[in-house]
């Protein structure tokens, strides 16, 4: 399975831990399992480009820069 690698996003939850998410899989991951606030418009596009990209209609790129988007408006993005 192809992961969709792509250049990284660096996100913390707030515990002097920085994770580095590259690829499909992981923001698919943060997105169902530890994401820290309710459903916003941009997690929500986020998840759509994820589904996009495992069913071959989407590209990495463009989960990373909805999850990018996604991670800021959480306040989680570490820049």
């Amino acid at each position: 399975m192809d992961h969709g690698w792509f250049r990284l996003v660096p996100i913390t939850f707030g515990r002097g831990i920085v994770y580095k998410v590259d690829n499909v899989n992981q923001v698919a991951n943060m997105l169902l399992t530890r994401w820290p606030m309710p459903d916003s418009p941009t997690q929500v596009a986020a998840r759509r480009a994820c589904f996009a990209f495992m069913n071959g209609s989407g590209t990495a790129e463009a989960v990373r820069e909805a999850f990018e988007r996604a991670a800021e408006e959480a306040g989680i993005l570490v820049r």
